[in-house]
């Protein structure tokens, strides 16, 4: 078996309204009005080799053998403030 490693970096521009949060699940998470967010890894998946392809993660079957492979998830959370 061999391991795959995923690194995901995604910037997100967000109304000043919405706060980094300790959740008490002991988690960082964004809060947005009264909903914690939290991101996690979401396989897509398609069978069109066409360039414009459609993604989804309607393929439950595939999404699911992918999912059982993460042995371990981290996200880490921060905001740059820029003046």
């Amino acid at each position: 078996m061999r391991k795959l490693i995923v690194t995901m970096r995604a910037e997100l521009e967000v109304p000043d309204d919405w706060e980094l949060v300790r959740h008490p699940s002991g988690i960082s998470v964004l809060k947005v009005g009264d909903q914690f967010v939290d991101f996690d890894l979401a396989p897509l998946a398609t069978t069109s080799s066409d360039p414009d392809a459609e993604w989804t993660d309607t393929n439950v079957e595939v999404v699911g053998k992918v999912l059982d492979c993460v042995v371990g998830l981290d996200s880490d959370l921060e905001f740059i403030i820029h003046h």
